[in-house]
């Protein structure tokens, strides 16, 4: 149910500082496993907003993406020079992207579904967080839709960070010019959340791993740790640390995780093998965390709601919405209910498939989440549901039920007006 990943691919500042404290010096790249750091169509900001590049500035742009054709193998012969913004055009542009790319009516079926799992306060605004998490973080991005590259420089300076930022962004624009970004599913996330976060774990381990090379061979340690202070900013820091787990985690996982997946890929092939990753894009969560089942094709399980699913629960009943959570979402949400991180991720590490509902009915008192997982064996199974009815206990309440390698849980029972769940969920098991 996460914001919609837009077109436009961002940089994040946060995965700036990892990469800068686990490389060093000449120090092997070290990859780290990020509402997704969401790449949405972007208006270019007027050329009043943008910084004019002087011409030392643009031969160090042209140099760096001189050094990135090397780097990853992929040539452009008609590459664009990239434009230079100001933090406040960056607020600008991150608003009116954020007003294409999510449709008010779809935004707030997303606000609902996090807060009936729990995953947001009531009183939050999904909206607000997702943008004061990116206005603090991002350091530049490529937009497909028009074919720009942007920097946000907010010293006013060309220094390492934006350098850095530069080597990651024209990644992205060697990808679209190779691989069509467009044609990639990015735009699934409101009803296959999933396999979006997973592509895009792709598309930007690509570039993290591009990056890493090029900020070996190209920075010193001094530039290092300038990057590192430029991206611990007490004020940007403080935002990371109230943002909710479950819209950080999926900004970071795909800085994260999609690097140690492609490394995975690199180990096997080089970037032929990234590139031949683009032609069979990898189709959950679950292969991003478990290359290994990328490697074996293993495929997540298609649930299906039945359906009449909203016609279990009486007249009146709507199914408003649906997506796919994942083994990431779904690790967050038992985290969220006090699961510890250990137990979570085992007890998801069996994810085979899953759906998620969000019903709603006139004057019923609130929203009810179904969703029907489905687990590689019973062992898998037992597994989640223990978890889940502890993490059930921590947050707003609800059944669980199982049969064989089926898990089906509802929550938000405040608004289920009395109906016997146990029964519509064993129904639910057994179909």
């Amino acid at each position: 149910m996460a914001t919609r990943p837009a077109r436009r691919l961002a940089a994040l500042l946060a995965a700036a500082t990892l990469l800068a404290g686990c490389t060093g010096g000449d120090a092997s790249p070290t990859p780290v496993p990020s509402p997704v750091a969401s790449p949405g169509p972007t208006a270019s900001p007027p050329e009043s907003a943008s910084s004019s590049l002087t011409p030392d500035g643009l031969e160090v742009y042209r140099a760096i993406a001189a050094d990135m054709v090397v780097i990853r193998g992929l040539d452009a012969p008609d590459r664009v020079d990239p434009k230079v913004i100001d933090a406040a055009q960056l607020l600008a542009n991150l608003g009116a992207d954020f007003e294409e790319s999510n449709p008010e009516a779809q935004l707030r079926l997303g606000e609902r579904a996090y807060k009936a799992l729990g995953l947001l306060p009531d009183d939050a605004s999904l909206k607000d967080i997702y943008l004061e998490l990116q206005g603090s973080q991002v350091i530049g991005y490529y937009d497909s839709t028009v074919d720009e590259l942007f920097i946000v420089s907010r010293s006013g300076t060309l220094g390492p960070t934006e350098r850095l930022t530069y080597a990651h962004e024209f990644t992205h624009e060697l990808q679209d010019r190779h691989f069509d970004l467009e044609s990639l599913g990015l735009d699934e996330a409101f009803d296959e959340g999933d396999r979006a976060l997973a592509v895009l774990g792709l598309v930007e381990g690509d570039a993290v791993s591009a990056q890493t090379t090029w900020m070996i061979e190209h920075l010193t340690p001094a530039e290092l740790a300038q990057v590192a202070a430029e991206s611990a900013d007490p004020e940007m820091l403080a935002i990371l640390a109230r943002t909710p787990a479950i819209l950080l985690e999926t900004s970071l996982f795909p800085y994260q995780a999609g690097a140690a997946f492609v490394s995975t890929l690199l180990a096997g092939g080089g970037y032929d093998g990234v590139n031949a990753a683009f032609d069979r894009l990898p189709e959950s969560t679950e292969q991003i965390l478990h290359p290994e089942k990328y490697a074996a094709g293993e495929a997540p399980i298609d649930v299906e709601l039945s359906d009449d699913l909203a016609s279990r629960f009486g007249a009146g009943w709507t199914l408003d919405a649906q997506d796919t959570l994942g083994e990431l979402q779904l690790r967050v949400w038992l985290r969220e209910g006090g699961v510890r991180g250990d137990v979570a991720r085992v007890a998801t590490e069996g994810w085979g498939g899953d759906r998620l509902a969000l019903l709603a009915a006139q004057g019923a008192g609130g929203d009810v989440v179904v969703l029907v997982t489905e687990w590689d064996s019973t062992g898998d199974a037992g597994e989640f549901e223990a978890a889940a009815r502890d993490a059930l206990t921590e947050l707003r309440g609800g059944t669980v039920v199982s049969a064989g390698r089926r898990v089906v849980l509802s929550i938000g029972e405040a608004g289920s007006g009395g109906l016997d769940l146990r029964a519509i969920l064993q129904g639910l098991a057994a179909s």
